[in-house]
């Protein structure tokens, strides 16, 4: 069966005339387009465009590889009109003297679930069959060796259920496809110490919004210096680092389209909706998701957003970065408030040895410190309240300067706990811990502590901001742990605290310090999607919220290794008795 392969002409003009609906940066691409056309043959004009050999990698494609996953798994690889535009683009132009191809660097900016790791897959294969290189070399590369063997494994995925005139040509192995003319595809990572000496014919950089830096790219673009067609080829989504190399790679590309700059060996795709769009507006998804109905269903999006509205915050963020294609760097609402609410719980509370869950976030002495205590409910549910410790001149200091701040409710505040001077007291927070005192120098334990009322199984601390208390509370027999503050150790309780509000999972009292700590964070992400509260940009203190999720977090780790019983016993007394 043979499609039609000139859908990308009918695409230019349908973006062109508003027919179809296309976002300002692709609109102003296809403007390009017809307008060179249009100039193809002045004397002024040095590139051409050969139309039957852009329809010849476009038939190639459909005529011989084959999707491999979902439902269209084994049918032919047809491709959409706006992927059939993006291949005329870059096997159509040529220069018109030497025949080498216009476009050096293509990039194709696009959202989630639009087919691009196929589509790249699939120009790696025409480009090593057609191209006719000799000892061609294909790389994939990424962050991590992970990521970039996804692309690569699609080619293999595609070459086993091929025709056999095609399979043939390659060898497919676990870590390499060896393709005509002694050419070899393999993915490499930005951390494999075997970048260097390469000679590419084609590079693909999948998921370019991760990189950091620019190093990667320019060690694979300075590769391809020997070769007279190469393609260096980025495909990405837009991501959490608003000044990286791929968001300036974006913000040139729109540059070049607006007329700002100048650059005619780079293609530019800019797949997402505009600054005045509503994000919330179904008809303009679109502009981000060309294969909308296609690759993915209008329904997922409707749910998404739907969803996204509902939680707020982190998940509003993922949604314009990850479905509207916007580079963002955080979030300004973590949860939302109504949902943070409708969750207080003011009647039921921990029975005596009730298991609990500790976080401990020591600030500075003279501001606030917080000690999370998180206990399991009959229903499967849990509970948290998070009690605070801070020095009476630091509530002066801060009422000095607003005199209707949430300080002005401490006093009356049950989980507030107001120590003498103007450092806070950390001897307070060891006899609510353990009721351990010294006095007159001597040791002496006072009755109704969290250690003695409850089988406290662990209590996680700051690693790096732990002090003498930490030491004390051990020494009282407390399991403490250190708990990094980083992404990897802050993403998942975090995330998990997001996902028990939703859900209804999470109660708590009705303590106006925390919920205004709530509405004090600011999520920032990393490019691989991890979260953490960052202190440094939030509205204001966060403490209580830090140790929250650090309680969360040891409750994460005991629950998965539940072997490791450190719990206090039932006849604790402290190790100095």
């Amino acid at each position: 069966m043979k499609f039609p392969t000139d859908l990308y002409i009918d695409y230019a003009r349908a973006v062109a005339s508003g027919e179809q609906p296309a976002g300002k940066y692709v609109s102003l691409e296809v403007d390009r387009f017809l307008e060179d056309l249009g100039r193809v043959g002045d004397d002024d004009f040095e590139w051409t465009f050969d139309a039957e050999k852009a329809e010849r990698y476009i038939g190639f494609i459909q005529q011989f590889l084959v999707h491999t996953r979902g439902k269209w798994a084994g049918k032919p690889f047809v491709l959409s009109p706006w992927q059939q535009y993006f291949v005329a683009n870059i096997f159509g132009w040529e220069q018109k003297e030497k025949g080498y191809r216009r476009f050096r660097t293509a990039l194709l900016f696009v959202a989630r679930k639009s087919g691009k790791t196929q589509l790249a897959a699939g120009i790696a294969i025409a480009m090593a069959v057609l191209d006719n290189e000799a000892a061609g070399e294909y790389v994939f590369a990424a962050s991590k060796k992970d990521q970039a063997k996804i692309a690569f494994d699609e080619v293999s995925r595609i070459l086993r259920k091929c025709p056999k005139g095609v399979r043939n040509r390659f060898q497919t192995r676990r870590h390499e496809v060896f393709a005509p003319n002694d050419g070899i595809m393999k993915a490499l990572s930005s951390d494999a110490n075997t970048l260097d000496g390469l000679s590419l014919h084609l590079g693909v950089l999948d998921e370019y919004h991760s990189q950091k830096t620019s190093d990667l790219w320019n060690v694979l673009k300075s590769s391809m210096g020997s070769r007279e067609n190469p393609l260096m080829l980025a495909i990405t989504t837009a991501g959490f680092l608003p000044d990286g190399p791929c968001a300036t790679a974006m913000a040139t590309g729109k540059q070049v389209l607006e007329g700002r700059k100048q650059d005619d060996r780079t293609l530019a795709m800019i797949y997402q909706i505009d600054d005045d769009d509503d994000w919330q507006d179904p008809e303009i998804w679109v502009k981000a998701n060309p294969g909308l109905g296609d690759s993915i269903s209008l329904d997922y999006l409707l749910s998404q957003a739907t969803q996204a509205k509902n939680i707020g915050g982190r998940a509003v963020v993922e949604f314009q970065t990850k479905h509207c294609n916007l580079f963002t760097a955080g979030s300004d609402i973590w949860i939302q408030p109504e949902i943070w609410d409708k969750q207080v719980e003011d009647t039921w509370r921990p029975k005596k040895g009730a298991d609990c869950y500790a976080g401990l976030d020591l600030a500075s002495v003279s501001d606030l410190s917080a000690l999370a205590l998180l206990f399991p409910r009959p229903d499967g549910s849990w509970y948290t309240e998070v009690h605070h410790f801070v020095p009476e001149d630091a509530i002066k200091r801060r009422l000095e300067q607003d005199e209707t701040s949430v300080y002005a409710e401490m006093a009356e505040n049950e989980f507030v706990h107001i120590t003498e001077g103007n450092v806070t007291d950390y001897a307070e927070i060891r006899k609510f811990v353990t009721g351990v005192i010294i006095k007159d120098n001597k040791v002496e334990q006072l009755p109704g502590s969290i250690a003695e009322d409850y089988n406290l199984i662990g209590l996680a601390y700051d690693r790096f901001n732990s002090s003498q208390l930490v030491i004390d509370l051990i020494g009282d027999g407390i399991t403490a742990t250190p708990h990094g503050q980083g992404f990897v150790s802050m993403s998942q309780p975090t995330k998990e605290i997001e996902r028990m509000c939703l859900d209804g999972e999470l109660w708590h009292a009705d303590d106006k310090l925390l919920a205004w700590e709530v509405g004090n964070v600011f999520i920032q992400m990393d490019p691989a999607g991890n979260v953490k509260p960052n202190k440094e940009k939030a509205a204001d203190k966060i403490d209580g919220v830090v140790a929250m999720a650090m309680s969360v977090g040891e409750m994460l780790h005991h629950l998965a290794n539940p072997e490791e019983d450190d719990s206090i016993p039932t006849d604790w007394v402290p190790r100095w008795v």
